[in-house]
């Protein structure tokens, strides 16, 4: 027992236990400590710690030795861990500043042996610590609660026992019960003095709250009314104990009783305290439970109040029913009465709505029967307005309907109509492909009248300013209107502008197919020859009718076919923006339609569809042409370069109308053709030469005026270009083109005499004797700087080596044509004359100059090209010379001068 404190009765009531729960855990039984060391250091951060430091007569050596001997691995009481900040913070209570309580090494802790740090950290043996199994904590068994069976009868046996407490207790609960509360003597209590601060008499408030007033109230410690009050705090807590001897420090089981002792004396201390807390909650309440009892009978009253109300208002609302039975219910009756006649009637109406769409529909498979479209689609769409109920803005249905009483019914979701509105839908899309196809008719018959068979190739084509026409345009755009305005109706525009495009490509591939050569079905031969051509594929009959033709007929057909499809380019390119401007004036007229979206512009614009058919007609006409290519190459170089002309034509004219680059096959396809005709046309050359040198007996020959205008021409492209040569890719007329080209370059030579008597060639100021081989060498030299001129610059490198080869193997094919000596030296002895064979030398030397200076001057012009070098050139000409010089030393006579 404390000193100075004094036993308390039980109270049931106390809040000691609520108030301190860690006495509450003191006061439970102990164990032996003596016998369990480890107990004590559950949690240093607990009560006990402050406990054992409240005493200040403890025992510190006991401690000491408690503490230095306890969690030692040959423990029996090891309590397994894992957790090493809570050991750090349970070291550090006991091992203050100055108390050093190490021992031992420290290479397996800074604490010393058998510390928790080693023990924790593992630093000694580190295989032995690990966590617990089953087999060390065996599994607890729960027993189970046993129920009898008789619970039920046994809860209600007890139920009946406290049925009359709970009762009372249930009446004292009340608080209108409390009422006598009122006249308790409370009024001493209003001398007590509340404030913490000390009275006049300087006394503290624990010395002043004492045994006045009302009940057995006792002294209250100051420190219990402090903002600051902490039950964790060494120096409060010290002050609830009130320095009483808890025995904490003494260890063994004899002062289990002092201790436990002690612990009453406390517990006896602050039940006192809190039945001094109720008795002053008591005096307050009793000071204002008057006007609280005053305001608990207000309440009653209200409630009394609120009963009579209420059994009012139940009158009243009986007789509310009565009135409402007997007056509203008969009225509501009539009502319903004329609602449901109103629905009937307008049932009768929507049978008469869906008997008049039958009736219409009908109509509609009739008029589409006899083909007439256009008043099919207008009464398709009265029908749909029908169906809709929506006769606003159509003026028949409002004059079929006039006489009926109620707006027109929305029978749109009726199961019945939707066979019937799959069948109007079917027959506005087939109306629209009709009217689609009127359209494109329209179109593709106007496209079909600008076709100009008779005109001519570069008079008629080139000035195409009538396929250009503002005024055909304007009286096109005003046939198609009516058109467009019904597509736009029947939300078929896009369709009939996407068939429009398949349309007219399919047109342009019509137009090759209608020239293109096709078998006489006439005679058995050609039926034969059809089997064949069948059995073997369909492309190899083609290929072998085009190749069947000849230059002029393949000319001819390649004319015709570009001329066709240049005019239907053209007209295309003006129907695009025609068609452009009717169709958004169409869309703009009729409001339900969007003009704004981006999607619906590019629908509208033919231009893509216009590319697609030019690169499908360059890609098929570039096929037809390589299937001539071996023929083609064996043309004279006139009738070549025409046929280039006519290509290069059409695929500047495909640029000009569609102002883009779309394929490069016929061009590759010209090139590859250009390239094997410059292969063949070398090796004919170099043939011609060796057969006209084999041939020639070196006489004198006559020269025709046509002759001496070549190698004039000849020598005039050193400076310019001639104009014969330029008019050569002219797309004119084949009669005005016959009139400056030669007829042949191999002329006939008894004509030739007949003609001309002249037998020397000019060059500039310089005259020779000519040969045949000579005049056969000029027309050859003329003809590869002709095709030079005309074709591209990216073959000019070919062709000056193809005329270089082709004097160099004049020169030596025409010094091993004589005999030669026994000294190496040429021999008058063939039979030959030399003089003649020198000045056709001479006379090809000088040439060579004019074509080396060509070259130059092409050179100059085309960055892509670079001439041959001088050194080259130069060796030729010594071979020139030195041929010169054999012949000379054969003592032939002198060239003329």
């Amino acid at each position: 027992m404390l000193k100075g404190s004094t036993p308390l009765k039980d109270n049931p009531t106390s809040s000691v236990d609520r108030t301190l729960p860690s006495l509450k855990v003191l006061k439970a039984s102990q164990p032996d400590l003596e016998s369990s060391p480890s107990a004590m250091l559950e949690d240093s951060t607990s009560l006990n710690d402050d406990l054992m430091s409240v005493h200040s007569s403890a025992n510190k050596t006991d401690r000491l030795r408690f503490l230095s001997g306890r969690m030692s691995p040959e423990s029996t009481s090891i309590r397994q861990s894992f957790d090493s900040s809570s050991v750090w913070g349970r070291q550090g209570r006991f091992n203050a500043a100055g108390n050093v309580m190490r021992s031992g090494s420290m290479e397996f802790s800074p604490l010393g042996n058998n510390s928790v740090y080693e023990l924790v950290m593992n630093t000694r043996r580190k295989n032995w610590l690990k966590r617990p199994t089953t087999d060390d904590i065996p599994p607890v068994i729960l027993s189970k609660n046993k129920v009898f069976d008789t619970w039920r009868e046994n809860t209600s046996k007890y139920v009946e026992e406290v049925e009359s407490d709970y009762a009372v207790f249930e009446h004292h609960n009340s608080l209108e019960t409390a009422k006598g509360l009122g006249r308790l003597p409370l009024d001493e209590t209003s001398d007590v003095k509340t404030d913490a601060s000390e009275d006049e008499t300087g006394h503290d408030r624990d010395e002043i709250i004492g045994s006045q007033g009302y009940g057995n109230i006792k002294r209250l410690p100051s420190f219990y009314f402090d903002e600051k009050f902490r039950l964790d705090d060494t120096r409060t807590f010290r002050k609830i104990v009130d320095d009483s001897d808890l025995h904490v420090d003494s260890l063994r089981s004899e002062s289990l009783q002092n201790r436990s002792e002690a612990y009453q004396s406390i517990k006896q201390r602050l039940s006192e305290h809190l039945d001094s807390i109720e008795n002053l909650l008591l005096a307050e309440i009793s000071k204002s439970s008057n006007s609280f009892f005053f305001a608990l009978e207000d309440v009653d009253k209200i409630k009394s109040k609120a009963a009579d109300t209420i059994e009012k208002l139940n009158v009243i609302s009986s007789g509310l029913a009565a009135v409402d039975r007997q007056h509203f219910q008969s009225l509501i009756m009539v009502l319903k009465k004329k609602v449901k006649r109103k629905n009937i009637e307008k049932l009768e109406q929507g049978l008469l709505q869906a008997k008049l769409v039958t009736e219409l529909v009908s109509q509609c498979h009739s008029l589409f029967k006899e083909n007439k479209y256009e008043e099919c689609w207008k009464l398709i769409g009265h029908v749909e307005n029908l169906l809709k109920g929506d006769d606003d803005n159509d003026k028949r249905i409002q004059q079929m309907t006039k006489k009926w009483p109620y707006k027109l019914s929305d029978l749109t979701s009726v199961p019945a109509f939707a066979q019937t509105r799959e069948e109007l839908q079917g027959m506005t899309t087939e109306i629209g492909a009709a009217f689609s196809n009127d359209f494109c008719d329209t179109l593709l018959e106007e496209i079909r009248t600008s076709y100009t068979p008779e005109v001519e190739l570069g008079k008629g084509v080139i000035d195409s300013s009538f396929l250009r026409s503002s005024k055909k345009d304007a009286e096109l755009a005003d046939r198609i209107k009516n058109s467009a305005e019904k597509l736009v109706q029947c939300h078929e525009l896009a369709n009939a502008f996407q068939l429009y495009n398949d349309r007219f490509i399919a047109e342009l591939k019509n137009i090759i197919k209608d020239f293109l050569p096709r078998e006489q079905e006439n005679n058995q031969d050609a039926y034969e020859s059809s089997a064949e051509s069948r059995s073997s594929g369909s492309g190899s009959k083609l290929s072998r009718l085009i190749r069947s033709l000849t230059p002029a007929e393949f000319q001819e057909m390649l004319i015709k076919i570009f001329v066709r499809e240049n005019q239907a380019l053209w007209r295309l390119s003006r129907h695009q923006k025609v068609l452009l401007d009717v169709a958004l004036a169409a869309i703009t007229d009729d409001s339900r339609q969007n003009v704004s979206s981006p999607e619906t512009i590019m629908q509208l614009d033919i231009n893509p569809a216009i590319h697609e058919g030019t690169r499908i007609v360059q890609l098929r006409m570039g096929k037809i042409i390589a299937v001539r290519r071996d023929i083609n190459a064996k043309l004279r170089y006139d009738h070549f370069l025409r046929l280039c002309s006519v290509c290069f034509w059409f695929d500047r004219e495909c640029e000009n109308i569609t102002g883009v680059f779309l394929t490069q096959y016929l061009k590759d396809v010209l090139a590859a053709q250009i390239k094997a005709y410059a292969s063949t046309l070398n090796s004919q050359n170099a043939q011609s030469v060796r057969n006209a040198i084999d041939q020639e007996a070196w006489t004198p020959r006559v020269v025709e005026p046509e002759v001496q205008q070549n190698v004039n021409e000849i020598v005039s492209c050193v400076h310019m270009t001639p104009s014969s040569w330029t008019k050569l890719m002219d797309l004119v007329d084949k009669n005005e083109q016959d009139t400056v080209v030669p007829q042949s370059e191999a002329q006939d030579t008894e004509k030739a005499v007949s003609k001309g008597h002249k037998k020397s060639v000019v060059v500039n100021d310089k005259t020779f004797v000519a040969s045949n081989a000579l005049l056969e060498m000029i027309g050859m030299v003329r003809a590869v700087l002709v095709l030079s001129a005309n074709l591209p610059s990216s073959f000019l490198v070919t062709f000056e080596k193809m005329c270089y080869d082709m004097v160099m193997y004049f020169n030596s094919r025409a010094m091993a044509s004589v005999s030669v000596g026994p000294d190496n030296m040429p021999s008058t002895k063939s039979g030959k004359n030399l003089s003649i064979l020198g000045e056709s030398l001479d006379c090809l030397a000088e040439l060579t100059a004019m074509v080396q200076m060509f070259y130059q001057r092409m050179s100059s012009n085309f960055r892509d090209y670079e001439a041959m070098a001088p050194e080259t050139y130069m060796q030729l000409f010594k071979t020139f010379q030195a041929s010169s010089e054999k012949l000379y030393q054969a003592h032939a006579p002198p060239p003329p001068i």
